[in-house]
Order: structure tokens, then sequence, then C-alpha cells
């Protein structure tokens, strides 16, 4: 997360600093993005940039969770019109958020977020809902709030077999995953399949949610 200098900055200043990381990491990705370009686009110094972030993966995951802020509005409106079914609410969610990362505006940022993403960055980009948040400043605290009281407040506790609200959490963060592991996964298809890519890439999706609704264990049957 940016520092607090970096949020005490007039808004327009922010936006144009968004502005020049989304043209850069949409040009390449994290990788080979050059801070220099950056600052250059942004018309800032390289101490100030310093003074706003830690290094360039700060910036990125950062402008990530700018554009992640409109999906988590769509994904706690999808489970309240789902009458807080968590499962039905995240397929709506799936579908939704679809076209924006493949077709969207931000296609090219998210293409090559999801076609170089590893483990370290799946940490990165999973909502992250802990309840312990001790060591997180002022702005993370409280953006780990509302997303603990959104998802609290939509979702029917009733349907699920959780206890309360840290396996909610755990239940919560292996369907992000499944999401966006579906999405790096449609990538490849795209390559593989490029006429039934999306379709494969749906399918795979609707088979992970039922098993992980329902179990991938058939029952005995016993004569």
């Amino acid at each position: 997360m940016p520092t607090e200098t970096f949020f005490n900055l007039p808004k327009e200043k922010q936006k144009r600093i968004l502005d020049a990381a989304a043209q850069e990491f949409s040009r390449v990705g994290l990788n080979e993005a050059s801070i220099a370009k950056v600052i250059k686009e942004a018309a800032i110094s390289r101490g100030s940039f310093y003074q706003y972030f830690t290094d360039k993966e700060d910036l990125y995951y950062f402008y990530f969770r700018t554009l992640r802020s409109d999906n988590h509005r769509y994904l706690i409106q999808a489970i309240a019109e789902r009458e807080g079914d968590l499962f039905a609410g995240m397929e709506d969610y799936f579908f939704r958020l679809i076209p924006e990362i493949f077709t969207g505006g931000n296609q090219q940022f998210y293409r090559h977020l999801f076609m170089n993403m590893d483990a370290h960055g799946f940490q990165r980009v999973i909502p992250y809902l802990e309840k312990k948040v001790d060591h997180a400043h002022f702005h993370q605290k409280e953006h780990m709030k509302r997303n603990q009281e959104d998802l609290m407040r939509v979702v029917n506790m009733d349907l699920l077999d959780v206890n309360d609200q840290d396996e909610l959490q755990v239940l919560f963060k292996m369907l992000m995953h499944t999401v966006f592991s579906t999405i790096q996964e449609g990538y490849r298809y795209q390559k593989l399949y490029p006429n039934e890519g999306q379709e494969r890439m749906e399918k795979n999706f609707m088979t992970k949610i039922k098993w992980l609704k329902n179990g991938a264990r058939k029952e005995q049957k016993y004569d």
C-alpha cells in the first residue's frame, strides 16, 4: 500500500500517478515495467516516487486494488441479489467479470497480470480479509474492515457449513482463488483453442464451483 504521504497528495496528483501506472503496466508486465517511465509520465521526481511507494510492485498492486474496488462492489451486489447465496453470487460475479477482463478498457493490464501470475502474485491479488490488521496502516485497516463488513452483511450464513467469520473468510479466499486461477487458465485456452477458449474456461469454472459446493466424491451405492 502507498504511504500516508501519497494519500495526503491532492486528488489530481494521485490520479496523474495512477494514470501513468496504468499506461506503463498495460504496456508491459510488472517485471519489465520501468519506474523511470512512470515518473516521467506522472511528472514527479524519483525521490518523490519513493516517498509514496516502496517500489514498483507496491504501485502495481495498489493500482490493481483501485480496479478491484469496483469489482468488489459487483461481488457484494451479486451476492445480495442472490439473497445471500455465496456460491450463486460468485458465479454471477465471475460471468460479469469476464467481459471486463478479456475485452474491457483494462484488458492489456489484466493480460499481463494473469499471464505472469505466480504464487506470490496470487497472494497479492486475492482480497485480504484477515481479522488481525494491527500492523497495517490506517487506509489498509479501513479497506480490510469494509471488506469484512460487506461480506458479513450480505452472505446468508445459514446456507453454509461454516461456524464463524474466520471460516467464512477461508471459504471466500478459496472461491476467489478459483476465480483468478480459472481466468489465468483462460488465457492459455485462448491460445490452445482460439474458437472455444472462453467456453472451456467457463465450463472449467462451473465444474470447480460444483465440487466446492457439493464435493467431488460420489456416494457409494450398496445393494
